[in-house]
């Protein structure tokens, strides 16, 4: 079953003053609001539900938490659950005798969050707004409802650790939904996928009938007993058992125990903010009775963190230890779709994903989340893109069907179970930090289709998240202002991928400033390896080849510490096999200058470019652009991209005028490396060609169709040549390019003030080949390439170092020098070196930080110009 639209329409949310508010005294409450319309109606005619949230209160949730996570007996929380209801009676009382006053009824009073739900004529809202302590209201909205291939070896992998005992037995999962069938079909007793191993006879459970249903509450107006069908398909989904039709099988957690809680308030499932609230309170109240360690929701709701439901849930999570999940949506396919998504700050909101494909579902709510445009968002994936099997109420002889991030979520909360029933001593941050640790990179299969804000960290697996746990590789640590960096040492190999996450919870739940982490790992010399520095979610991950044997070491920082004076995360770090990382050539730092000849554009045929064609033809082309004069060509730039994602090298030519057509022969030679966005890439030939005046022809090799045509749609028309073989076949005029762009590159002669310039040619990738070249430096001179493994130190020294005490100002060397090759410019003060990479798994994630020194005897008292350096990381 998959869930409809949010009644109440959120486009954004926003605190508003009412109507009148101006001349209120005192001040009234904000009104937090996603519409112009009212709360809903109450159940006195005429009046409406209001939420009313508080500036303090005399209590805070310390004792609970504290009970909780650290495994005190049921008894002792349930002490402290009952000293919170007379808490916050007490608390309240003045608030709900004033209420009454105005003829308001207080219908609840919540110690979860610190909040009370009323029902009241809407005439009366400016005066409940101005009573003492009120901080601000909501209107209570509506929301509404949002297994076989799931668990398989091809995809959550749940069914190997089913069969070697991990079944979730000794902890509960609690599942707020539309209900439990608890009649099934008038038998007196619950469905069979509540029972161990499906069978009603088993009356062991400890639950409802001998089941595993342990508890079931109404807090919605509909009776708990399922009234749709949705939580009881959504529970089979997380822990049902194999309830014995031809369609059953069993959930991720089928022997967990199972707490409902009933939260519709018609037929077709739609509950409100203040219900759900109750409900969270209800199952923070049972955790320890009934060893609940994840929940799942699978409901449309807000995004906004403030929102009395959402800060129910984010209570739930922190104080009472609970893994939540939720529906991240399903309003794609438009990014920032998530105007009816849960927020769930502390918890995972969850993606559905095509089962073994990897393939987003079209339309899951796309982040970022509405009003806090830099929270990625959802968090994970798991299956739902195709229909899943689960339990149908009042059959048990057949499955109902249903898609979408609803069904995709009971997966995740499942896997926690799961997970934790197996692990007994984690923690819902330290499972949050595995699960998403040990989700398998999907980015390759999803490619510039999606992104994170379709599919989050990833495709959900159970099986890594319990190897993860099993080797102990995580870890609970806690910042402070005063201390707010921790460091951490992994061993490594060479080449071995990781993935790594930290998690941490929002410590004040009244409010949308929680703290910033930031997660980076450095090597041997103190560089970043990777890093994750996100400003608004409450986890950070990487993934990452290691550049090293030995230790890594894993930095955790606070930017900001909010909520109090500490914040506690958790770290979790794994194998991540079948990753996938792009290399990187990324230019760093700047060169001097040196006596080498400063290039210009001395021709040129539409040079600002335009809208490219985006056409190929398996030919050489040669593109032509007028001169009236003779020139010194020093290269050239032409406008194209490359066709594969990746940056391609192709072979280019420049070709004499004949007759108004190119030459068959080339007067030079040399390469182009053509990047993956549309833009001009340069080629230069070792030394300067005199070309008459008339046309110069640049031609390049798209034989191969891995680079797209220099042509644009519109600009000045020109001429283009094409031949399907090199020399000596002749060149039939190009149709398909009628207006190239292109430009020629001369030299100043005599300049003599060019800052030489270093670039990399080619994809950095295991088993290609990367071109480091130099240009614009000293003609005919020795240059030494510099190829070292650091870009901050050299023996024992930092970089980079400045060389203006030996001679040479403004010159600093910025790689260390582990190995060094000398090459001779050319005419054109060019020269270049070709490093074939092995296609070596023990390479992957390697770094090389290179730079060329240009002996220059003349440009200054060391006789040395320096180019800038380059950092590469090899990809795969």
């Amino acid at each position: 079953m998959e869930a409809h639209g949010i009644r109440v329409t959120a486009l954004s949310f926003v605190l508003a003053l009412g109507a009148g508010a101006q001349d209120a005294s005192p001040p009234l409450a904000p009104i937090l609001q996603s519409s112009s319309s009212g709360g809903l109606p109450g159940a006195r005619p005429g009046t409406e539900r209001w939420i009313v949230h508080f500036k303090a209160r005399d209590f805070d949730l310390t004792a609970l938490r504290t009970a909780i996570l650290t495994r005190r007996p049921a008894g002792e929380v349930a002490a402290i659950v009952a000293d919170l209801e007379r808490a916050v009676r007490a608390d309240q009382a003045a608030f709900v005798a004033a209420a009454e006053r105005l003829g308001a009824r207080v219908t609840d009073q919540w110690w979860i969050v610190n909040a009370a739900a009323v029902e009241l004529e809407p005439s009366k809202l400016p005066a409940i707004r101005a009573l003492p302590n009120v901080a601000l209201v909501q209107p209570d909205e509506a929301h509404t409802p949002a297994i076989r291939a799931s668990t398989n070896a091809n995809n959550h992998a749940a069914d190997a650790l089913q069969a070697a005992g991990h079944r979730g037995l000794g902890v509960s999962v609690g599942v707020m939904d539309t209900g439990q069938d608890s009649d099934m079909a008038g038998t007196g007793r619950p469905h069979r996928t509540y029972f161990i191993n499906g069978d009603i006879n088993n009356t062991t459970g400890g639950g409802l009938g001998g089941s595993r249903l342990l508890v079931l509450r109404q807090h919605g107006t509909q009776p708990a007993d399922d009234v749709n069908g949705h939580g009881t398909g959504i529970t089979s989904i997380a822990a049902g058992a194999n309830w014995g039709s031809i369609y059953a099988d069993d959930g991720h957690a089928p022997l967990a125990g199972i707490a409902g809680y009933a939260i519709a308030n018609d037929v077709e499932g739609n509950s409100s903010s203040a219900v759900m609230t109750s409900a969270w309170q209800a199952m923070a109240a049972d955790r320890a009775q009934y060893s609940i360690v994840a929940a799942n929701l699978s409901y449309s709701g807000s995004p906004n963190p403030l929102d009395v439901a959402q800060q129910a849930l984010d209570s739930a999570a922190l104080n009472a230890d609970l893994m939540v999940c939720v529906a991240a949506g399903n309003t794609g396919p438009t990014p920032g779709s998530t105007t009816s998504s849960q927020s769930a700050a502390n918890g995972l909101a969850v993606a559905a994903i095509y089962a073994d494909s990897r393939v987003c579902f079209a339309y899951n709510s796309r982040g970022p989340v509405v009003g806090d445009p830099e929270r990625f968002y959802p968090d994970i994936g798991a299956c739902g893109g195709d229909p899943v099997m689960m339990a149908a109420k009042n059959i048990e002889s057949i499955a109902q069907l249903g898609a979408g991030t609803s069904v995709a979520s009971p997966q995740v909360c499942g896997a926690a179970v799961q997970l934790r029933g197996r692990f007994r001593s984690l923690t819902a941050l330290e499972t949050k930090a595995i699960l998403l640790a040990s989700a398998e990179d999907i980015s390759r299969q999803n490619g510039s289709r999606a992104d994170r804000n379709c599919y989050g960290m990833g495709f959900l697996r159970n099986d890594r998240a319990h190897a993860l746990a099993a080797s102990g590789q995580f870890a609970t640590a806690t910042l402070t202002s005063a201390a707010p960096e921790r460091s951490f040492a992994i061993p490594a190999v060479a080449g071995q991928t990781f993935a790594i996450a930290i998690a941490w919870h929002r410590l004040d739940v009244t409010s949308t400033n929680w703290s910033n982490l930031e997660l980076e790992v450095l090597g041997a010399y103190g560089e970043v390896v990777a890093a994750s520095t996100t400003r608004r979610n409450l986890y950070e991950m990487v993934r990452f080849a290691s550049p090293l044997t030995g230790n890594l070491i894993v930095r955790v920082r606070a930017v900001t510490v909010s909520g109090g004076a500490s914040q506690p995360f958790a770290l979790a770090w794994t194998d991540s096999p079948g990753a996938r990382f792009a290399g990187q050539v990324t230019p760093y730092g700047a060169g001097c200058a040196g006596t080498g000849q400063i290039p210009f554009d001395c021709a040129s045929l539409n040079p600002n470019g335009g809208a490219s064609i985006n056409a190929i033809h398996g030919h050489e082309y040669a593109y032509g652009v007028p001169t009236g004069a003779a020139l010194d060509v020093y290269g050239f730039e032409i406008f194209s991209m490359s066709r594969t994602g990746l940056p391609e090298t192709v072979a280019a030519a420049l070709y004499a005028d004949r007759s108004g057509m190119p030459d068959r022969t080339p007067l030079a030679q040399t390469t182009v490396t053509i990047g993956a966005t549309t833009g001009f890439y340069a080629g230069t030939f070792p030394t300067p060609i005199t070309i008459p005046a008339g046309n110069v022809w640049i031609g390049i090799d798209h034989r191969a169709q891995t680079t797209f045509l220099a042509g644009i749609s519109s600009g000045a028309t020109g001429i283009a040549y094409s031949r399907l073989h090199p020399a000596p076949a002749g060149w039939l005029a190009g149709a398909l390019v009628s207006r190239p762009a292109v430009r020629i590159r001369c030299v100043l002669s005599g300049s003599g003030k060019a800052i030489p310039g270093h670039v990399a040619n080619g994809a950095a990738i295991l088993g290609r080949t990367v071109g480091y070249a130099l240009g614009q430096a000293m003609p005919n001179t020795l240059a030494v390439l510099l190829l070292g493994a650091s870009d901050s130190i050299w023996f024992g020294g930092t970089l980079p170092y400045s060389l203006a005490n030996l001679g040479a100002p403004g010159c600093s060397l910025l790689a260390s020098t582990e190995i060094s090759a000398g090459f001779m410019t050319n005419g054109s003060g060019s020269a270049n070196l070709d490093l074939a990479f092995p296609n070596q798994p023990s390479l992957l994630g390697s770094r090389l930080f290179t730079q060329y020194v240009v002996v220059d005897p003349t440009t200054n008292a060391l006789g040395l110009a320096v180019t800038n350096a380059v950092r590469t990381v090899l990809g795969n």
